[in-house]
């Protein structure tokens, strides 16, 4: 219920004399929330120099720097567009990192226009998030309009064109487009290869890598062999390319296992082996699926140096018949041994619960 307006008169004297304060103090506050908004950017920098693993300590300040900088600069600033771009990286949540990242886009739309260079960059974050949530088919239309804009430039970057095409490629790989995925491969291996200095080098092992995926895929994993290697040689120059110097050798070992090269594959396993202290199974061929059966036994065999499985033990009882197909098809596997005093060591008794198929009775 309203009271009379006598007690009121102090807060509305209060308010008064609020919006009668000089405006420098109002634009102290702007300044101290401009320091807030790059005091968290620091902290944001400081936690992802990090490195991966400090994303999700990242996101509060992030949102910080964000949210500041839309008071303080409003959603029509490149700092605030930039400061998106920040925060929707490091969001876990898919759609809502999409919400950020497209808010950075727009603004740089209404900032410098549909075609400017400028928007690669918020196009670029928006497909790398895209596929990091597997939706690649937004992740495909937004590296597509990137590399337009790129190739659609006065003088284009070929470096960059050639950045966004491995992108495009790699995404319409996971779309099952294999030939669009080799022409942009292609064409981004076309241009890195007339770049000399080790960013240049290391997108092209890249671009080499993909082109390696893509014949296994088409089952020509002759064709895979050479480009693999120019791959795997660039990255082991590099320790942080180390998940790319695995992702190499276990692609050769597919190769080489599919044309039944096995000792050639051996240097792969030994050095995907490397620091380990137990065998890990790198390769599996794949099982055939007409009239066949679907099930699992635990068994034991012993792993070589090279790899190898040698010494199938299934457990008692077991039909000859399912024992010998089983012990095939788990002598066709290969791992990557483990490592003793710096070399590949055989292991013993290894376990292993073994997805199997038979042949179905009638």
């Amino acid at each position: 219920m309203r009271t009379t307006a006598a007690p009121h008169r102090p807060l509305l004297c209060l308010l008064l004399s609020l919006a009668l304060l000089p405006a420098a103090a109002t634009a102290q506050t702007d300044e101290e929330k401009r320091a807030a908004m790059n005091a968290a950017y620091r902290q944001y920098q400081e936690l992802i120099a990090q490195g991966p693993q400090m994303r999700a300590q990242a996101e509060a300040p992030a949102r910080e720097a964000y949210e500041l900088a839309l008071e303080v600069l409003g959603d029509a600033h490149a700092t605030t567009a930039a400061l998106a771009m920040n925060y929707g990286n490091v969001l876990a949540d898919g759609d809502a990192a999409a919400r950020v990242l497209e808010q950075a886009l727009e603004i740089t739309e209404n900032l410098h226009g549909d075609d400017a260079l400028e928007l690669i960059d918020p196009l670029m974050a928006l497909g790398d998030s895209a596929t990091a949530h597997s939706e690649f088919a937004d992740a495909h239309g937004h590296y597509a309009r990137a590399l337009e804009i790129a190739e659609s430039q006065p003088e284009p970057d070929r470096f960059l064109s050639a950045i966004i095409a491995i992108q495009l490629g790699t995404t319409a790989f996971s779309l099952d487009r294999p030939r669009e995925a080799i022409e942009h491969l292609s064409s981004a291996r076309d241009a890195l290869a007339a770049i000399d200095n080790d960013l240049a080098r290391v997108r092209l092992a890249t671009a080499n890598f993909w082109i390696g995926r893509y014949h296994i895929q088409q089952e020509a994993p002759a064709d895979a062999i050479a480009p693999l290697q120019d791959a795997l040689a660039v990255f082991e120059r590099f320790p942080e390319a180390r998940q790319l110097s695995v992702n190499s050798l276990m692609a050769l070992v597919e190769a080489h296992e599919s044309l039944g090269q096995r000792a050639l594959a051996t240097p792969h396993v030994q050095n995907l082996g490397t620091g380990t202290s137990a065998p890990t199974l790198v390769y599996r061929p794949q099982q055939p699926h007409a009239l066949w059966e679907q099930g699992a036994v635990d068994l034991q065999l012993d792993v070589d140096a090279e790899g190898f499985v040698q010494n199938v033990r299934l457990p008692e009882g077991t039909e000859p018949e399912f024992a010998a197909a089983v012990r095939d098809a788990v002598t066709a596997l290969r791992y990557a041994p483990r490592h003793a005093d710096g070399a590949a060591a055989a292991t013993a008794d290894v376990p292993l619960s073994f997805q199997f198929s038979r042949p179905a009775r009638r």
